[in-house]
């Protein structure tokens, strides 16, 4: 019984730490775990085949509302299959939470089947980890849980590993055992000093938060500054004046004063043409630089809103005002563009979809060009926030992401990816038909690598081969082999049903659009 009761007081505790959500990938080393958590009242599961698509899974539920889904896999390869996701939680500060399950000490290194060194497997991608006793007392295995759960949720948060060795037999008939108590713990306010400057010509740039955005906006009306915020700092949602939504065609097109001052939120932008400004003060709650040009020439780690309260500076309408009538000017120029184009391009489609999404949804985005198009010109009247794997920038799992984000945020999700993303994780569009909310899934397929046509590696005679991966290929099929309606077009959009939309574009009208 040893492994039940182990495998028990493990999931109790983590559902009495508050997580709920259980990601399972079929097992036998960790069936104790696998029953524990199908048979606990509190406890959600969902199963899937795929360790590489379940990690994502998580990882998106763990973005949506910051708290940590466990992940429950057997050794040996399937813990392998972990890596990607672990990597892209650990680099965007994203909670979560790997059960692994593991031989004990004597069935390690003598060739016993499905055995391997996983302890330290990830350590360069772990905030916390442990290889557990393969037998101890209750209290050993409920204190070692809720330590780890307080790294992963610290700051930053991230992802832990415990390392679970179970000794056959894995499987108990007793009755059920007791669930246990909570152990607590909390996180301290970080607050700077007030923090005072002298320039009037200031610029607010917000990248990707871990908190409300909106103390941030209220600095910059108080400021009178500009705001220049990345679509996932999801300022969009919250309109005004200071907001400069066309800025990065303005920088690339138009000779501007430079700012006296700039503020930095967050991650990095989207944008690589706002990266030239020097960033005179970045401020995060983490301690993590944030500065690839490395410009920065002030860091500030501190809650966002106690920062926000006591920063003073100096306003000057008139410069405000300049950059709003720039902002006007470029989004006259892109509408004349738009209307003169005679090609149905990725930032058409985008633009569209401004129009038809729902305030009850939130959006996903893809790397490569979804996200840049989306930066460009994704901008909704109201969306419940966006999301994207930007830690790493990496194209695979991102249908499972997605799906994750369903489970945690309870809304329905609509997801925008490239045709090199969607291959990539075809496994996981089985987690469509899983979801309790709608995943629509709107595929831009350009059949190939759209985002290399904008580099000088596109001149290259092997570039069609080698670089941008052209393919034939369409997703009719993959969506009927998983029973998921298919649809050509943005309108027979639908926000009641999970679905895929595959809008086909041409790299070569994409790369001339942006190019005019």
């Amino acid at each position: 019984m040893k492994a039940t009761q182990e495998a028990w007081w493990i999931v109790d505790q983590l559902v009495q730490q508050g997580v709920k959500q259980f990601c399972i990938a079929p097992g036998s080393r960790n069936s104790p775990l696998i029953l524990a958590a199908a048979e606990h009242p509190l406890a959600e599961t969902i199963v899937h085949f795929d360790e590489r698509g379940l990690g994502f899974y998580a990882l998106g539920y763990g973005k949506g509302n910051n708290h940590p889904a466990a992940i429950l896999v057997t050794s040996g390869t399937a813990v392998g299959n972990l890596l990607p996701s672990i990597m892209e939680a650990y680099h965007s500060e994203t909670p979560m939470i790997l059960l692994t399950a593991d031989r004990p000490t004597e069935l390690r290194d003598c060739g016993a089947n499905q055995a391997c060194d996983q302890v330290k497997i990830f350590s360069s991608f772990l905030r916390w980890e442990t290889d557990t006793a393969p037998s101890g007392e209750e209290s050993y295995f409920r204190s070692l849980v809720a330590q780890g759960l307080f790294h992963a949720l610290a700051n930053p948060a991230g992802p832990i590993q415990i390392n679970c060795q179970f000794r056959e037999p894995f499987l108990s008939l007793n009755e059920p055992l007791s669930q246990g108590k909570p152990i607590s713990f909390s996180f301290p306010k970080l607050i700077s000093a007030p923090v005072t400057v002298r320039a009037s010509k200031g610029a607010i740039l917000i990248g990707k938060l871990d908190s409300d955005v909106q103390p941030i906006l209220e600095l910059a009306k108080r400021l009178q500054w500009p705001v220049f915020a990345d679509i996932l700092s999801n300022a969009r949602s919250y309109p005004t004046q200071e907001q400069i939504c066309h800025f990065d065609p303005i920088l690339k097109t138009e000779s501007v004063e430079k700012p006296e001052f700039v503020l930095h939120f967050g991650t990095r932008l989207t944008s690589k043409k706002i990266l030239d400004w020097p960033v005179d003060m970045h401020v995060a709650k983490t301690p993590y630089l944030q500065d690839p040009s490395r410009k920065v020439l002030n860091r500030v780690q501190s809650d966002i809103d106690s920062f926000c309260a006591s920063f003073q500076s100096h306003s000057d309408p008139n410069w405000l005002s300049e950059w709003k009538e720039k902002d006007l000017r470029m989004k006259e120029k892109l509408s004349l563009r738009f209307s003169s184009s005679s090609c149905f391009t990725e930032s058409a489609f985008i633009k569209q979809l401004s129009e038809l999404l729902p305030s009850d949804c939130a959006v996903f985005l893809g790397n490569g060009m979804p996200i840049r198009e989306a930066d460009l010109f994704l901008f909704p009247r109201k969306v419940a926030g966006f999301f994207a794997n930007r830690g790493l920038s990496g194209i695979d799992g991102n249908i499972a992401t997605a799906a994750g984000l369903t489970e945690s945020l309870q809304l329905p999700i609509v997801t925008i990816l490239g045709d090199q993303t969607c291959l990539h994780d075809l496994n996981s569009l089985p987690l469509l038909k899983k979801t309790n909310y709608p995943l629509i899934l709107i595929l831009s397929n350009n059949f190939g690598g759209g985002i290399f046509s904008h580099l000088p590696v596109s001149k290259s005679t092997h570039f069609e081969t080698h670089i941008s991966a052209a393919h034939p290929w369409t997703f009719a099929k993959a969506a009927q082999m998983f029973d998921i309606p298919y649809y050509t077009s943005l309108k027979e959009i639908s926000f009641e049903n999970s679905c895929v939309i595959e809008i086909q574009t041409s790299r070569v009208d994409n790369y001339r659009f942006h190019k005019i």
